[in-house]
């Protein structure tokens, strides 16, 4: 792979990403960045290309024009999986855990997925503290201690997302890849993980696509509008929630 310096201090990168489905353009010229220790938001209306870009930039989908630079390497070429194995890891907006291990187990499994031991491995790997002490000190990061030996099946829809974070902490990433996080969640929940997540922020650089604009606005250094795949406006915090293109195309006046 060739190599460049990355603008700035960004570690992840997006230049120019496009990607079309027949006549729909999901993204159009879409540039983007995120340094560790900050969290910069994508938002934008339903239907606005923020899962495609999310996509693209986990490894999921390869862009039809553009490039994708990590640690000013292009990674444009490299699947899901050797991204995650470099430190890129996603979550989903729908909840991905293994319901009828413990919440312990799933993070050990984590951990073993992180040393690239073979899955059919995994019921003698539950015993090794090679893994399980890892998850724990996971488990104790994201507060699920306590709860270490529940069946993940029996959490709450907000527990199961705290695990859902553990699980990729477990894989030590730089980059992390949140894709409506606080979904579903009730208010209460909401606040844990948001706290949970400037709790982990310094140490991470982390990309949130979000619909919630109080934790959008709670947690974001940078927030970037799409709107038609194409970036609308991309700046500070304050700077998008006083820009008036943006309240017209997305933003509640009431909620700003």
């Amino acid at each position: 792979m060739s190599c460049t310096r990355a603008n700035g201090g960004a570690i992840f990168e997006a230049r120019g990403l496009h990607k079309r489905f027949g006549g729909l353009h999901a993204t159009r010229d879409l540039s983007l960045s995120v340094e560790v220790g900050q969290v910069h938001a994508l938002i934008g209306p339903n239907g606005a290309g923020k899962t495609t870009a999310l996509a693209q930039l986990a490894g999921q989908l390869r862009p039809d024009a553009g490039t994708i630079w990590y640690r000013g390497r292009d990674i444009t070429a490299l699947p899901m999986a050797a991204r995650a194995a470099r430190g890129i890891v996603r979550t989903f907006q729908i909840t991905a855990v293994f319901e009828e291990f413990s919440v312990r187990d799933n993070v050990a499994l984590a951990v073993q997925s992180r040393a690239r031991h073979h899955f059919a491995f995994w019921r003698p790997a539950a015993k090794d503290r090679r893994l399980t002490e890892p998850a724990e000190r996971v488990l104790e990061q994201v507060g699920l201690t306590a709860l270490a030996n529940l069946r993940a099946g029996d959490l709450s829809h907000g527990q199961k997302r705290q695990l859902e974070i553990a699980m990729a902490l477990a894989t030590e990433p730089t980059v992390l890849l949140l894709d409506e996080p606080v979904a579903g969640m009730s208010r209460a929940e909401s606040e844990t993980l948001s706290t949970l997540l400037e709790r982990i922020k310094p140490a991470h650089a982390i990309l949130l696509v979000e619909h919630d604009m109080d934790v959008v606005f709670r947690l974001a250094d940078r927030v970037s509008v799409l709107v038609g795949g194409a970036l609308l406006a991309s700046g500070s915090p304050q700077e998008v929630r006083a820009d008036a293109r943006v309240r017209a195309a997305y933003l509640d006046e009431e909620a700003l």
